[in-house]
């Protein structure tokens, strides 16, 4: 299945949101740990924001979670350890 940008961001927000919350993370330490301003969380998880790869990698490290997954069709893809 091909994925639009607008899928694909809406993926990457719920997959940030529920990984964050599941860390017991607020945006704001979500933003200080991965180095990047509050308000560009927020914009992520509103799918507005269109983060670089440098970015997107920041979050991921915080969050344990791979890249590709936070890109994906959420069913219960958080963490680093999927196969």
């Amino acid at each position: 299945m091909q994925h639009t940008y607008p899928t694909t961001l809406r993926y990457l927000a719920d997959n940030v949101r529920r990984q964050r919350k599941s860390l017991c993370l607020s945006q704001e330490e979500l933003a200080l740990r991965a180095a990047v301003d509050r308000t560009y969380v927020s914009q992520i998880e509103r799918a507005v924001g269109n983060p670089s790869l440098l970015i997107l990698c920041k979050l991921a490290e915080v969050l344990d979670a791979d890249v590709a997954n936070l890109l994906s069709r959420a069913s219960d893809n958080t963490g680093s350890t999927n196969s």
